[in-house]
C-alpha cells in the first residue's frame, strides 16, 4: 500500500514520539501491513534491536512479511482481545495505532500494555478521534450527520466501534495507575480534495453509509457535490485530530 503524503507526514510525527534503546525490543500491536514498524526499524541501524508486529488479519500479516527482509523484524498473526500472547515485561516499547476502537475492553488492553512493558519502558498509543473530522459545507446539518454516522459505524471486520477513542485515551491509560504520561495531539489538514489524500478517502467512505442504513443517499450526494464545488473554488478544507498517549511504565 502506498501512503499519501499527508499520511506519511502524520506517521512521521507519531513515530517521532517513540524512542527505542539501542538494545531494545519493540512491539506494534495491530500492526496491519507493517508500514509503521518497518518505518521505525529503518530509523535505526542497531543490530541488537528487535521489532515484532502482531495483527489478527492473516492478509495483513502476509503483506507485512512480503515487505521486508530485515532479520530484526518478525510478524505474527495473533488476536489482540483479552490477554495478549506476550510474556510479562517482554518489551521496552509498546506501540499501537488505531486499534483500540475495535476492542471491546480497552481498559483490559491498557492493563496488558502495562504487563508486557518492562519497568521504565514506554507506550505510544495513538488513535484518530473520528468525531473530530471537519469538513466545510453549505449545509452544517448534513456535514454533522455524516461525520457522526461515520464515527459510529461498526464495520464488518470490527468486533467493536468507538468513534471517540482518541479523546478517551488519557482516561483509559492514566486510569490504570500503571503509567506516567502525557497526551500529544496533531491535526491532519487538507486543502486539496483529491485522491489519495486523507479527507478525500474518508469522503468516499461516506458514500458507503446509505447501504448500511446510516445515512441518506440525498445527504451523501449533496455532501460530495459540495466538496467538489468547494475544491473547484479553491475553498476546500478538511481536518481530523489524532491523539497519542505517551507514557512510561512505572517501576514495579
Amino acid at each position: 500500500m502506498i501512503l499519501s503524503e499527508d499520511v506519511v507526514e502524520h506517521r512521521d510525527w507519531l513515530l517521532g514520539l517513540a524512542t527505542l534503546p539501542e538494545r531494545g525490543a519493540f512491539v506494534d500491536l495491530g500492526c496491519g501491513n507493517g508500514a509503521d514498524l518497518i518505518a521505525l526499524a529503518k530509523r535505526s541501524a542497531h543490530g541488537e534491536q528487535r521489532f515484532v508486529g502482531l495483527d489478527a488479519s492473516e492478509k495483513s500479516i502476509s503483506e507485512a512479511v512480503a515487505q521486508t527482509k530485515d532479520p530484526r523484524i518478525q510478524f505474527r498473526q495473533e488476536r489482540l482481545e483479552g490477554r495478549l500472547p506476550v510474556s510479562d515485561q517482554a518489551y521496552d516499547l509498546v506501540y499501537s495505532s488505531n486499534l483500540l476502537e475495535c476492542l471491546a475492553d480497552p481498559e483490559l488492553f491498557a492493563g496488558e500494555v502495562g504487563r508486557i512493558l518492562k519497568p521504565g519502558g514506554f507506550a505510544v498509543i495513538n488513535h484518530w478521534d473520528w468525531d473530530s473530522q471537519v469538513y466545510d459545507g453549505s449545509d452544517k446539518g448534513v456535514v454533522r450527520r455524516l461525520v457522526h454516522a461515520f464515527a459510529d459505524w461498526q464495520q464488518a471486520w470490527m468486533d467493536h466501534a468507538e468513534g471517540w477513542m482518541g479523546r478517551r485515551l488519557w482516561g483509559i491509560f492514566h486510569g490504570t495507575g500503571l503509567f506516567e504520561g502525557v497526551v500529544q495531539a496533531r491535526t491532519l489538514t487538507n486543502t486539496v480534495y483529491a485522491e489519495p489524500l486523507y479527507g478525500h478517502a474518508r469522503a468516499q467512505d461516506f458514500t458507503r453509509l446509505p447501504k448500511r442504513g446510516l445515512a441518506t443517499a440525498e445527504d451523501v450526494a449533496q455532501f460530495i457535490a459540495t466538496q467538489e464545488a468547494l475544491a473547484k473554488a479553491g475553498k476546500y478544507f478538511y481536518s481530523v485530530t489524532s491523539y497519542a498517549f505517551v507514557g512510561r511504565r512505572r517501576d514495579a
